[in-house]
């Protein structure tokens, strides 16, 4: 059976479209309580799995909207919105389906449709990274399998019950690859190195490191190599250059935009910052 695609309007009005294929569409929406959009907030339109997750405000002078509002209060609504087609979420569930949540059952067996709008805050910190890669992706070669990617992740969070542990032997591996990631800073490919050393798929890897570490290989290797980076900047007279290439980035720009994510501001203004110590780094 072929996927059945959201109207033809690509997002609502007023949305930014971040993502859309013949089995998905993610988009970002803004607006307050009193907006006549937000009425169509939640109007079902397809069999599609809609997934709406509350995001934090832009500042702290907007409350978050409840899903009960109150009549004498504004609200800024801020939603992240992945919708999935129905097939594409089964293919997704199957292979788990043991673990899927009780109430979703049936739907993975292909007996009733998906049963609900999931309106969720983002409260589970293992959830920001996933939710900040789809609003600000990376510039890669295919944007269709980073949005795959990361929409499985989502999916992983939210349609399963308990976690997964990790097992003792994966324990081991987990240490190990560890320890190899932070010995191999420098190389752009350690990613890539480390599951063929550790003689796992890059699938292992990544179930190993979000189920121990909750978070990716990748985010967990940029987080090391921006240690480092600040580390260096405060420590040494390297160039901001001769750094990005110590830490394993060969585009200097792409360098200097992690490095601003993560810090909030480049890394030559980190460097003219006398009064922070490595000690004061504002590490996650």
């Amino acid at each position: 059976m072929q996927a059945t695609l959201p109207p033809p309007v690509d997002a609502p009005a007023g949305a930014r479209l971040l993502y859309r294929s013949e089995n998905a569409l993610v988009y970002e929406r803004r607006f307050y309580s009193d907006d006549p959009l937000a009425a169509q907030e939640f109007e079902s339109d397809t069999d599609w799995a809609e997934f709406v997750l509350s995001l934090r405000p832009p500042d702290a002078e907007h409350l978050v909207c409840p899903r009960t509002l109150r009549s004498d209060v504004r609200y800024l609504h801020h939603h992240l919105v992945a919708r999935l087609s129905p097939e594409c979420l089964r293919r997704w569930l199957a292979p788990d389906r043991a673990r899927v949540l009780p109430e979703l059952q049936p739907f993975v067996r292909g007996d009733a449709p998906f049963p609900r709008t999931l309106y969720l805050l983002v409260d589970n910190p293992l959830l920001h990274g996933v939710v900040e890669a789809l609003l600000m992706p990376p510039p890669v070669g295919s944007l269709r399998l980073f949005y795959e990617g990361k929409l499985r992740e989502l999916v992983a969070f939210l349609c399963f019950a308990e976690p997964e542990v990790v097992a003792a032997q994966d324990d081991a591996r987990l240490r190990d690859a560890l320890e190899y990631l932070q010995q191999h800073l420098s190389d752009p490919n350690a990613l890539q190195k480390v599951s063929e050393r550790l003689c796992v798929s890059p699938r292992q890897c990544q179930r190993l490191f979000r189920v121990a570490m909750g978070c990716s290989p990748s985010e967990y290797l940029t987080e090391l190599r921006m240690r480092r980076a600040a580390t260096l900047l405060v420590s040494t007279n390297l160039s901001v250059s001769e750094i990005a290439l110590e830490v394993g980035y060969l585009s200097l720009s792409h360098f200097s935009r992690v490095f601003r994510e993560r810090f909030g501001k480049t890394p030559r203004a980190f460097r003219a910052a006398p009064s922070l110590s490595i000690e004061e780094l504002p590490l996650k």
